[in-house]
């Protein structure tokens, strides 16, 4: 993730864990037919709610239920964590409103835009659902709306991520919400949404690496000047900033490459993977 400095300079950054808790996913809440059932959402909860602290300029991350009561229309608080709180976090399923009989996703939206994203320079918000959402034609009017409003200069920056896990999310859902500006005059000038979708609420990799593969934009510069080395050698260098995303050339035979950062070094071993130049 981006340096806070970086993304907002001395601006405030805010980010926010939205939990699907409609009937659908109690089990996977711990709530099993005989109570022995692991709970893989708190699991996941914890590990982002972690990660996406340090996205929040304060450290703490804004995490709620969401798809509850009927019709899936209300939401619960969690609270604010920080990464302590979070990695202790007890998240259980909603203790005052009942499960969701349907999944909205436009209260959802609401809760992170009108009110953690109200005074923020940026917001990332995480949605995380198992369900087709209902409610998506309202949805898509009202994050039209809001994507009008960036592009005016009416709202600060937000990107949303809607993470759909398990057999029942309809994958076309995700794509619509994913380009949902593409036929529009917003083309190539608002991006709000990223979607995804994993096979199970338990796949913790993938629906981390469906968060993080695109948390804001591709040209964001993620640290003050980045390298890439290999054996040693010198393969890539960005001077004037490393961007979010980037690719480079190994020379033949490399098993290996380290990306440099004032931040750090990270090397990858990719020496099981190598099969040709």
């Amino acid at each position: 993730m981006p340096d806070v400095d970086i993304l907002v300079g001395e601006g405030d950054s805010r980010a926010v864990l939205g939990l699907d808790a409609s009937r659908s996913l109690k089990a996977m809440y711990g709530g099993g037919i005989f109570g022995d059932q692991p709970n893989y959402v708190q699991g996941i909860a914890r590990k982002l709610g972690a990660m996406l602290s340090e996205v929040s300029r304060s450290g703490k991350i804004a995490m709620f239920y969401w798809a509850l009561g009927p019709k899936g229309g209300a939401i619960e608080p969690i609270g604010e964590l920080d990464s302590d709180a979070c990695a202790a976090a007890q998240i259980g399923g909603p203790p005052k409103k009942n499960w969701g009989t349907g999944t909205q996703l436009l209260p959802a939206v609401k809760q992170i835009v009108e009110t953690t994203a109200r005074q923020a320079d940026f917001t990332l918000g995480v949605i995380i659902t198992d369900g087709i959402i209902e409610d998506e034609k309202d949805c898509m009017a009202y994050c039209f709306q809001v994507g009008q409003e960036m592009h005016e200069g009416k709202r600060k920056e937000i990107k949303l991520v809607l993470i759909g896990v398990g057999e029942e999310v309809d994958e076309q859902q995700l794509e619509r919400f994913n380009d949902m500006f593409e036929s529009t005059p917003l083309k190539g000038k608002v991006d709000l949404w990223a979607a995804g979708s994993a096979a199970d609420i338990k796949d913790e990799e993938d629906i981390i690496a469906l968060v993080f593969g695109e948390p804001v934009r591709a040209n964001m510069i993620i640290a003050d000047s980045g390298r890439v080395l290999s054996n040693g050698r010198e393969v890539q260098v960005w001077a004037d900033g490393l961007p979010a995303k980037f690719r480079f050339t190994l020379p033949k035979g490399a098993t290996a490459f380290t990306i440099s950062t004032p931040k750090g070094e990270i090397t990858q071993d990719i020496s099981e993977v190598v099969g040709g130049p």
